[in-house]
This record gives structure tokens, sequence and C-alpha cells, in this order.
């Protein structure tokens, strides 16, 4: 019984040597190329009953560092109520990113909120961007 436990535990290490080994080799090969991002499904609405309150005032700092994009202050809802996000300076998370703006849109009695995120830009994101404009 003690030798077939012994065994079990060498298989299993080696199963998670493999495993660490192939993963290292994966990571190794990854750092060789550019990153490649895969671009998230544009975040779904959540239905609010109120409008957000009206937008706060603030003064844009300059930026820390070279290559920063400011983010205006915008009213995030976090599931019970509307809370202030304040401006900032942000670096985009990749090259070509830009940041959507929340949205809050007039949808019968209720308000459709969809949170800010970022997005890749390019011919066919513009593109996107006036269909989604045409119909609303």
């Amino acid at each position: 019984m003690k030798a077939l436990q012994a065994l079990i535990w060498a298989l299993a290490s080696v199963a998670v040597l493999v495993g660490l080994l192939g993963c290292r080799d994966f990571f190794r090969e990854l750092s060789r190329h550019e990153a490649v991002y895969v671009e998230q499904q544009q975040p779904e609405y959540v239905i609010v009953r109120e409008a957000p309150p009206p937008i706060v005032s603030e003064r844009r700092p300059p930026p820390r560092s070279q290559g920063q994009v400011w983010i205006d202050g915008y009213w995030k809802w976090n599931g019970r109520r509307y809370v202030w996000e304040p401006g900032r300076w942000t670096a985009p998370p990749r090259g070509r990113a830009v940041w959507a703006a929340p949205r809050y849109e007039k949808h019968d009695q209720d308000y459709r909120y969809t949170p800010g995120h970022w997005r890749d830009s390019g011919p066919q994101r513009e593109k996107e961007d006036e269909q989604h404009k045409d119909r609303h």
C-alpha cells in the first residue's frame, strides 16, 4: 500500500513539474513576441431607475508622465447609487486603446448605464461607433 502511495505521489510530482516547465516555456515563447490582446465584448448596460446627477466640474492637472491620457470624471453606478469617479491621467493598457466614456441613455422610464471601458481604435471601430450613433 505504501509503495502504491509513493508511486502516486511520484507520478503527481512529475505531472506538476512537467506542467510548470510547459508553462515556463509557454511564457518564455510569449515574451519573445509582441503581446496580443483579445478585445473583450463591450460591457453590457445596467438598467437604473434614476438619472445620473449633474457632472462635477474638475480642474485638469498636468499629466505626470508622457503618453498618459485624461479620463474625465463621471458618475459610476455601484449597484445601489451613483458614485463620483474623479477625472485622472492614466496610461492606456495597450498602444492604440482609447477610452470609451460611460453612457447614460434614457430608455422609457429608466436609464441604461454602460460603464466606461478601454477599446481598440481603428477604422472598423470608428465605423461601428457611427452605426451606434445612427441607431440612437
